[in-house]
Order: structure tokens, then sequence, then C-alpha cells
């Protein structure tokens, strides 16, 4: 038993499957936790990303708000200043007076302007105003500045922004020049920070920086080792390791970083670390403990089992399993077995009893088959034809006697496809034609996809045999109506074989009996041919009830049998 095939223990069957688990539960734990710490990076590149892109809105609109007040200095005034020169001492002093009152207007009402100046060096004017956030200490240096030859000459003039330097603080100034003469405005670096450093705490830095990368500003220097960060900065650039760094550009004066230390962005993460190594260890050590556990509670009732149905295969038909305390399903699983094989042995005194009622049943047919009467008959219906000199219908009755008797001599208990059966009807038909003339009309109605479905030999010709012998009357004509189709209940589908004709019908006492559920009633005389078809489909269905007779108002016999569809359907699949 088992010859040539690989038989693998229960144990290292569990085992293996066990670990299998274990290992998909640590890979989607990793995976997991790697996809997690993914996530996390993106949604803080994002924020981040986010965050910058509002404090570059700010900037931009601090810039804009700067420009918008320079523009309106110079167009409003270019024309005065470039006159400034040609006027006498008394209009040179109103108007000197009423630029500083302007520029000390546009300053005090906008916090962004840190400084307005105009210069003329040929005429040495030099007006500059400068906002709040330009401390006492730096106003000379700033005023020594812009007086100065290298303001003048390093200076780029026009409406771009461009970043200086002075005593190691970063500004942001903007200039217009015509002839000589020079209007402007400066911002401090650190001022354009002010809105970026309420966001900004000692885990979340950022960082101004010109279009070069070189550092501007930074959100909060005391909090930050400014140290730490190079020169020039760009977004490659890592602190070793322990900072992410995301950068926009800013187009007016280069761009924004921001600096985020890499432990407060995954804090939290580590916890999950551990507990997926607490998990694997932990699991390593449950894993034996499990096995030991399913060996005394699974495989040594399994075994227990196999013994059992060792023991059934010897034929030992009363082994009984001991009984099975430890689990509720095996206790359920050990009585069942124990019904089954009772069962079974029940079910094969049953088998031999019903393959002798299968042998009693073949050897009705037999009795159906031999019918020499038939034969007699047919013989004496040619000899008829010739006194008439009918060669014609002598030639047809031979060869359908023939066909008749080949379907007749095919086998015992033959299953037959509907449209053999029902060639082999119409050629019994065709032979009483030719015996009665103008005596019978018959009608056969096939529903479609049904001709290849298979049913016993004989089942509808045994009826057709007992309409001609018991509802034929001389000069009068036989209507036979035989109709196949699909039957459905609203439990499953039949085959639904209607069989008709226009005789005296059956006896009450033959359908009371064909109907009843009870197969053993009297099957000799005239009943033989439908107690054999009633116990036939008793026994290949498995069922009672697929025979049924009635009669016809006003006259007529009536006959429905019917074949469970799914029988039909089993045996396709299994051709």
């Amino acid at each position: 038993m088992f010859k040539g095939t690989k038989q693998v223990s229960l144990v290292h069957k569990f085992s293996l499957r066990i670990t299998s688990i274990l290992a998909i539960l640590v890979a989607v734990l990793i995976i997991s936790n790697v996809y997690s710490f993914n996530v996390v990076e993106t949604n803080m590149v994002n924020n981040s990303k986010y965050t910058m892109g509002i404090h570059i809105n700010n900037i931009q609109n601090s810039l804009n708000s700067v420009s918008k007040d320079l523009d309106e200095v110079f167009e409003n005034n270019i024309d005065d200043v470039v006159l400034y020169p040609q006027k006498d001492e008394s209009g040179k002093y109103f108007d000197a007076l009423r630029l500083k009152n302007m520029i000390i207007s546009k300053v005090s009402n906008n916090e962004n302007i840190d400084a307005l100046f105009i210069l003329e060096p040929s005429e040495d004017i030099f007006l500059m105003q400068f906002g709040k956030n330009i401390l006492s200490k730096e106003k000379p240096t700033l005023s020594d500045y812009f007086k100065s030859e290298k303001f003048t000459r390093n200076t780029v003039f026009g409406r771009e922004w461009s970043s200086m330097q002075i005593n190691g603080i970063s500004y942001e100034v903007k200039s217009f020049k015509v002839s000589d003469i020079l209007i402007g405005a400066m911002v401090k670096a650190d001022t354009l920070m002010n809105n970026v450093r309420k966001t900004a705490n000692f885990q979340n830095h950022y960082v101004l920086t010109e279009k070069n990368g070189k550092l501007l500003s930074v959100s909060d220097p005391f909090l930050f080792d400014m140290n730490s960060l190079p020169d020039y900065l760009n977004t490659s650039f890592k602190l070793d390791d322990k900072y992410f760094i995301i950068s926009e550009d800013i187009p007016e004066i280069g761009g924004i970083s921001n600096i985020i230390e890499r432990k407060s962005v995954f804090s939290g993460l580590d916890i999950i670390q551990w507990m997926i190594i607490s998990l694997g260890v932990i699991s390593i050590v449950i894993v034996p403990l499990v096995l030991i556990s399913l060996s005394r509670q699974i495989i040594k009732p399994v075994f227990e089992l196999v013994k059992a149905t060792k023991e059934i295969e010897k034929g030992n038909w009363d082994y009984h399993l001991p009984p099975h305390k430890e689990s509720f399903e095996f206790a359920r699983l050990f009585h069942s077995f124990t019904s089954m094989t009772r069962e079974i042995k029940l079910l094969k005194i049953s088998s031999y009893e019903e393959k002798l009622e299968r042998n009693k049943a073949e050897l009705r047919y037999l009795q159906m088959q031999i019918k020499p009467h038939f034969f007699l008959n047919a013989i004496t219906t040619i000899s008829s034809l010739t006194y008439q000199n009918k060669s014609d219908e002598i030639r047809q009755l031979i060869n359908y006697l023939s066909e008749y008797l080949r379907y007749t001599f095919k086998g015992v208990l033959v299953n037959v496809t509907i449209k053999e059966e029902i060639d082999h009807v119409k050629n019994y038909i065709h032979m009483q034609e030719i015996k009665f003339p103008n005596h019978i009309f018959h009608m056969i109605d096939i529903e479609q996809n049904l001709e290849q479905h298979m049913l016993p030999q004989f089942l509808i010709q045994t009826f057709i045999e007992n309409t001609f012998k018991h509802a034929l009357v001389y000069g009068d004509i036989l209507s036979i109506f035989i109709k196949v189709e699909i039957y459905s209940n609203q439990e499953e589908d039949f085959i639904l074989i209607t069989i008709e004709d226009n005789g005296e019908g059956f006896p009450t006492e033959i359908i009371e009996e064909v109907n009843a559920v009870d197969t053993n009633f009297n099957d000799t005389g005239r009943k033989i041919g439908i107690s054999n078809i009633k116990k036939t489909l008793s026994l290949l269905y498995k069922r009672d009830g697929l025979l049924k007779l009635s009669n016809n108002e006003p006259s007529g016999a009536k006959v429905a049998i019917l074949l469970p569809y799914q029988s039909f359907v089993d045996q396709a699949e299994e051709g």
C-alpha cells in the first residue's frame, strides 16, 4: 500500500508549516517596520515642504511689499531728485526735508523695511532711515558703508535683490540708479526669518541661503550650533547622519532649508523595533512547546485513527476506538468513526441485497426482450403483405424489424441516449403503421439540448408497446404524444418525459399501485413491464416517486417519468 509514494511524518509537516508561518510573520513584521520608516520619512518631507511653502510665501510677500514702497519712492520723487542740483539753497533744504519725511513715513508704515536711502554723492546728499529691526550699534556702520565707494562699485542696480554681508550680518539690498542718484531699500536677512522662527525649535531648524548656497541667516543660532554648518549648504548635505535637510528655492534671494533631527522624526519607532525582536525570541521559544502540545493532543489521536483504519481494512468491523477525553473534537470524531464503521457494515449488507435485486431486474428485462409473439406477428404481417403484392411495405417492414432487433439485443440494463430511445420508438411505430395503415397518429417533441442525455434502455418503448397492446382499436385512429422537457421545482431540476394516448386509459387499481411509494406490488401479468420500469428507476436513482400514471379527460392514458437532471450532468462530467 502507498508503494512508490514518499511518506512524511505528521510531526515534520506540522513543524515545517509552523516554522513557515513564523518566518512569514517575522518577514511581515520586518517589512511593515521598514514601510513604517519610509512612510514616516515621506510624511515628514511632505510636511516640511508644506511648511516651507508657507514661509517662502511670507518672505516673498515681505520682499514684494518693500519693493512696492521702493518703487513708489522712486517714481514719485525721481524728478525732484534729478532737478535737485539746479535749485537754490532754500529749495534744496525743503526738498531734502520732504524726502526725509517721506522715507520716514514709508519705514514707519512697513515693518518689513529695515532701511530706505537716497544718495547723491556729487551734492553730498545722503538720506537714510532705519527700521526698528536695526540695532543702534549697526546704524553707523551701515551709513558709512552705503556712503562708501565700495557700495556703489559692488552693487548691482535694478529690480533684482542682491545679498551682502556687513560686519558678519547678511542683508538684502535693492536699489535704482539714475545718473549719480541712488534710491534703494534694505532688508536684514534676520528680519525675513521672523515668521520662520515661530515654527522652529531645538529639533527643527531653518536656514536662509543665497542662490549659491552661502548662509544668510539661521532661525535660532543659540539653539543650533552654527559651527556645525558648512559655509555653503545644499540638499545633499548631511550632518553626521543626525539630521534631515529639505531645501526649497526662493527665486528672489536663494533658498530656505529645513534641518530636522532624525531622532525626533523616528521617536517611538525604536519601541516597535524592540517589540519585533521580542516577538521573534518569544516565537522561537513557543514553537517547540506548541509542537509538544500538538503531538499529545493531535498526533497521538491521529495515530489511533490510523490504527483503527488498518483494523477495518483487515475486515475487523467490530474494532472500537478507545475513548478520548482531552479533546471534545476528537471525542466526536472517534464517536463518528465508530458510527461510520457500523453504517458501512450495514451498507455492505444492503449492497449485497441490492445487487441481488438488480440481478432480478436484469432477468425481468430479459423476459421483456424475449417476445416470441411479436416476432410471430411480424412474420405473419410480412406473409400477409406478400399476398397483397406490397413489396415496398415488405422491404420497409424488414428494415424496421432489423433495426428493432439490433436495438433489442444491444445488452442488459444498457443506458442509451434519449435520441436513440426515441429513434427506436419511431421505428416500432412505423412497423405498426405498416400493419395498421391509416390507424396511427403520433407526435414527438424533444426540448433542445436534451437528445444526448442518457436514460435506461426501453424506458419509453415499454409504455409505447402497452399503448398499442391496450389502446389500439381497429377502425379508430390511435393518437400518441411524446414530450421530453426540463421540469423544475423548488429543490432541483428534472427531465420530464410525458407519454399520452387517446385510449381507454389505465385501470384505477394499476394507477394506485404504481403511484404508491411501496415498490413491492404484484408484478405479474399485464403489469410486469411497468413494475420493472419502476423498480429500475428506484435502483438507478436511489429514490421513489419518479413514475406517475394518470388518465386524461375525457379519455386516454398519461405517463409521467421524472429523471433527476443532476445525474445526467454527473454522467457527462465523468464521460
